[in-house]
């Protein structure tokens, strides 16, 4: 076994150590006053979400938004911070094996769920082994988990969690509060895995009040809360009495109950206020470039016409990204060129080469494909015309515009504005060309999820592989990068990876996700969470 850590890991041991350190920067991460640091004991602090919840239990969820909850009642072994550090949280101690194929945790021992039952070894066995069960219907915390074996309890508060192979990504994923926290075995046991996903508990700073969907989700202080992570300044229980989340789907009306005072922070601030928010004497915004995978277009490599190499790139060709996000966001967000992020450890700067935006190309390919165009400017072929398919629920506005430039080298682009649920069912049943993903990350091995072939979607079966892609040789190459410790040997699999995917056009990444927080100038220490999407509340205070 390696020498045992206390709490921080080499940044040169583990790529994805060093996934938070380059983000948005510590001014737009954490907001602290002095002043203010006790705030009021009985405050009340309402955060306005931009989407309604499915679950709330960390095994099941693959949702930023259903994060945003569960970050603030749940925790997970490690802590890393947006200084790219690891500290000790649920774990207070942890050793690798030499094979690079296991880690022995040592835990704490004064945890509580919030069911009064005790945190300990068992815990984390239960909870790692119900996400590998195919009867849980994990869709995140189960990829997270990388090549996982099983974990072994080798006293009440020491676990070995063991893996087929070596696994690069683990304390990074096993530091991941939204998809691999420890959930408390008794309450499972007692309300089942539906039941827990409506009910949950946890041992985080907060605890479960109330979710009445499509309205709110509830939460208030966990009194008995004495173990947060040392990188915070606050220990003991949250400054805050009561945290609520409501559900206001729409951006105006959000960015109104704000500035009315019903809702005291803003998800998603849309670009056009966020100035205007800064200039402001009541109210601030701040802004996180997030890390992983950024807004994409994952491209149906098995249906027509898109299922022609040729088809494919011709659409990426044909958007001039600067120009189209730009045009949506007001300069928020910034272009994306890669199937990850700038910030996210193992980008390859090469991506920002491939497909600049050149309609002449496009419409060349298109000409090769036997497009040629017809009426109305769409082009034909066999006397069917170019018609995508393209389904969304994250961005409609932004794919207006790209209906727009689709439309110049003679695509028409069809977009259905669809619910999670219906999404999830088109996609399940390959009833589209092209789907709209995006997803928070601080390991580049996010990679698996939307290019992993055992991924592909099938009816009852809701994955993430929606180019339909399926390839050994992919497959082998993302094998081996989960696998790479050392930091220069990943990154070369890495820049394979994202050139293999590019090459064949599978994505189409369009912009790198931001996260604008409005807020009232009278809550303060608002945190960004690593990935910097989610806003962590355990340090906020109401002066």
């Amino acid at each position: 076994m390696s020498k045992m850590r206390d709490g921080r890991l080499s940044r040169r041991s583990l790529l994805g150590g060093a996934a938070a350190a380059a983000l948005a920067g510590s001014a737009l991460s954490e907001l602290v006053s002095e002043a203010s640091a006790q705030g009021r004991a009985d405050a009340a602090v309402t955060w306005g979400e931009d989407q309604d919840y499915a679950t709330l239990d960390p095994r099941v969820t693959q949702s930023r938004h259903e994060a945003q909850a569960i970050m603030q009642m749940f925790e997970s072994l490690l802590f890393l911070d947006t200084d790219g550090k690891f500290y000790p949280w649920l774990a207070q101690r942890w050793e690798y094996s030499k094979d690079g194929k296991s880690i022995m945790f040592v835990l704490r021992r004064d945890v509580k769920f919030h069911d009064g039952t005790p945190f300990n070894a068992e815990a984390v066995k239960f909870t790692f082994d119900t996400i590998v069960d195919p009867k849980l219907g994990s869709q995140g915390a189960i990829d997270f988990l990388g090549p996982y074996k099983s974990t072994d309890v080798l006293g009440p508060y020491t676990v070995r969690v063991n893996w087929t192979e070596p696994f690069a990504a683990a304390l990074t994923n096993l530091s991941n509060p939204w998809l691999l926290s420890i959930v408390s075995p008794t309450a499972v046991r007692r309300l089942g895995n539906d039941g827990f996903a409506r009910n949950p508990v946890g041992t985080g700073p907060f605890k479960f009040v109330e979710w009445v969907p499509r309205v709110r989700v509830v939460m208030e202080r966990n009194e008995e809360y004495r173990w947060a992570p040392r990188v915070f300044r606050r220990q003991g229980p949250a400054a805050l009495r009561r945290l609520v989340i409501r559900i206001i789907p729409d951006a105006t009306t959000r960015v109104a109950a704000l500035e009315k005072g019903e809702i005291d922070v803003c998800d998603q601030v849309p670009p056009i206020e966020v100035r205007r928010f800064q200039g402001s004497r009541d109210f601030d915004v701040m802004v996180g470039d997030v890390s992983g995978i950024p807004l994409s277009h994952l491209i149906n490599t098995q249906a027509p016409p898109t299922n022609d190499l040729r088809v494919r790139q011709a659409y990426m060709y044909a958007i001039n990204r600067p120009q189209v996000v730009q045009q949506v966001f007001f300069g928020v967000a910034k272009p994306a060129y890669g199937p990850i992020t700038p910030t996210t450890p193992g980008y390859w700067p090469g991506v920002e080469k491939m497909y600049p935006y050149d309609p002449a190309k496009a419409r060349q390919l298109l000409d090769e494909a036997g497009w040629k165009v017809g009426s109305g400017g769409i082009r034909e072929k066999n006397g069917r015309p170019l018609e995508i398919h393209f389904i969304t629920l994250l961005e409609p506005d932004l794919e207006v515009a790209v209906q727009a430039a689709a439309k110049e080298v003679g695509i028409k682009l069809n977009v259905e504005t669809v619910t999670k649920a219906k999404q999830d069912e088109m996609v399940m049943h390959a009833q589209y060309n092209i789907g709209e993903i995006r997803w928070v990350a601080v390991d580049p091995s996010v990679l698996d999820i939307p290019f992993f072939s055992r991924n592909i979607p099938a009816p009852g079966k809701f994955k993430f592989n929606w180019s339909r892609y399926g390839s050994p040789e992919l497959d082998r190459l993302l094998r081996q990068a989960d696998g790479q410790v050392d930091v220069k040997q990943r990154q070369q699999t890495l820049a394979q990876i994202q050139k293999y995917v590019l090459d064949r056009a599978l994505m189409f990444p369009v912009h790198v996700s931001a996260q604008p927080i409005g807020f009232r100038r009278i809550v303060r220490n608002l945190k960004f969470a690593q990935g910097y999407w989610q806003v962590l509340f355990y340090e906020a205070t109401v002066s």
